[in-house]
């Protein structure tokens, strides 16, 4: 009896762990179909299912159970393999939903490092999704036609193809704030509720910490100015704009008043986007702008957007607000040294010309460049920053003498090549270069350029209007 109990034994151990696997496994096809559920038959893309415990620990940290489609967002890259990486692992750590945000990766070109990291991400994440464009030849190391080619593209592809409403645009360069999803879900109500906006950027171009109001995360303001750099536009204006998109500089195209068309964009006071200057090299620029990016922080902030109304910053009533201030506003008188400014109060200062308007920017540390007419940040010409912790507001004359005139400014499309010609003179006359009368249509110092063989370098200069 005790030889048959041994010889039984192994018998029975064998079937009771068949019976084990086979309850295992039927836990596990249980389970599959409810985390890999069909998604919401509003979706457009699908992606492949997620094996990856990184996007469960991300979820847990970012639970949403608000399953409503927001809006797509359109990750911009090309040869960076780690920017993307890092741009990417921001974006979906931040991702309230897989279900509110699709994720599409557009790569330029077909570099090999930048295509392993965007399906890393596709693999391991739901509601991604990569895409590829033929990179346009690349000439006299001008990058310019290239990514504009790849823009129209992508954004005729999300919008014309996949057809969403609204795209939140952003490149693999960036960092973002903590509250970066929450702002443009606002957003896209702003942009519902108000025709004369036309885009909702998350960026500042005068975002630096000693000109802002770092206290005023929910703080936002209207620019005429296309800030760009994580921007949200919808449907209806891409399809506006697809026909006409430029071939080269199509950012700078976006400023003219020609396609502007009086409409506005929202900005933060406080930027929810920066550029990482380590992963993001000198970019198209050439590093022009270097000085003034790396003071620019994303915000550290988390501010629920939802409880800001809209209209705060629909145009009749934010013009009116805007007047009220700088009505109520002090002057400021840069010149006095002895000039007290407390707290409390908001303050004024005007400017005649653009000769002013560069005095004052280098007074402030502001961006100085004019792109159709406009400065960086600009609401019918008013710039606004912080300054000894008092709010200022740079202001036309013709506003600062009578503010309920606000809206009757017209940016001066001369501006631009007066513009050119003072930077042209802080490089070569200022600077002792050239020692003559600083005018470049002058026979004198066209003479000068084609004795030192610069004559090419004055063209690329362009038009200028000496003042």
């Amino acid at each position: 009896m005790k030889r048959v109990l041994r010889r039984a034994a192994p018998k029975h151990a064998s079937t009771l762990f068949k019976v084990i696997c086979i309850l295992v496994l039927c836990s596990f096809i249980f389970y599959l179909p409810s985390e890999d559920r069909e998604l919401r038959n509003d979706s457009v893309i699908h992606a492949p299912g997620s094996s990856s415990s990184n996007e469960e620990e991300i979820l847990k940290k970012n639970v949403s159970n608000d399953t409503t489609f927001v809006a797509a967002v359109l990750v911009f890259c090309a040869t960076r393999p780690d920017a993307l990486r890092n741009h990417l692992s921001q974006i979906l750590a931040q991702r309230p939903s897989q279900y509110q945000y699709h994720i599409i990766i557009s790569q330029d070109g077909n570099k090999t490092a930048v295509s392993q990291v965007a399906q890393r991400f596709v693999k391991d994440f739901k509601n991604v999704t990569h895409i590829q464009h033929e990179m346009t030849e690349i000439k006299k190391r001008n990058n310019y036609p290239a990514i504009s080619a790849h823009y129209k593209w992508a954004l005729d592809k999300v919008f014309k193809e996949f057809r969403y409403d609204h795209v939140i645009v952003t490149e693999d360069d960036l960092d973002i704030g903590n509250d970066f999803f929450s702002y443009f879900q606002w957003g896209k109500q702003v942009l519902k509720s108000d025709d004369t906006i036309w885009c909702v950027s998350a960026w500042n171009d005068n975002g630096g910490s000693s000109i802002i109001d770092t206290e005023r995360g929910d703080l936002v303001w209207r620019t005429d100015f296309f800030p760009g750099l994580g921007w949200m536009l919808s449907r209806k204006l891409w399809e506006e704009l697809s026909p006409g998109f430029p071939a080269a500089y199509w950012d700078d195209w976006m400023r003219k008043p020609e396609i502007r068309k009086s409409r506005s964009c929202i900005r933060p006071e406080i930027s929810r986007t920066s550029h990482n200057m380590k992963l993001a090299g000198k970019g198209s620029s050439g590093g022009m702008f270097k000085d003034y990016l790396s003071k620019i922080s994303a915000s550290s902030s988390n501010i629920d957007f939802s409880l800001l109304p809209t209209k705060i910053v629909q145009k009749e009533s934010y013009d009116k607000r805007l007047i009220e201030e700088i009505e109520n506003a002090r002057p400021i008188d840069l010149e006095n040294a002895t000039t007290s400014m407390e707290k409390t109060y908001n303050y004024k200062i005007a400017y005649k010309n653009i000769r002013d308007w560069h005095k004052y920017a280098a007074k402030f540390k502001l961006m100085t460049d004019i792109r159709g007419g406009m400065q960086r940040t600009a609401y019918y010409g008013v710039v606004t920053l912080m300054y000894k912790n008092c709010r200022v507001f740079v202001v036309p004359e013709a506003t600062y003498n009578n503010p309920s005139e606000l809206a009757n400014y017209v940016y001066d499309s001369d501006w631009d090549k007066q513009n050119r010609f003072i930077e042209f003179e802080a490089y070569y006359c200022t600077t002792r270069k050239y020692t003559g009368k600083c005018d470049p249509h002058s026979p004198e110092m066209i003479a000068f350029f084609k004795r030192k063989g610069w004559k090419k370098r004055l063209d690329d200069w362009g038009e200028m209007i000496v003042v």
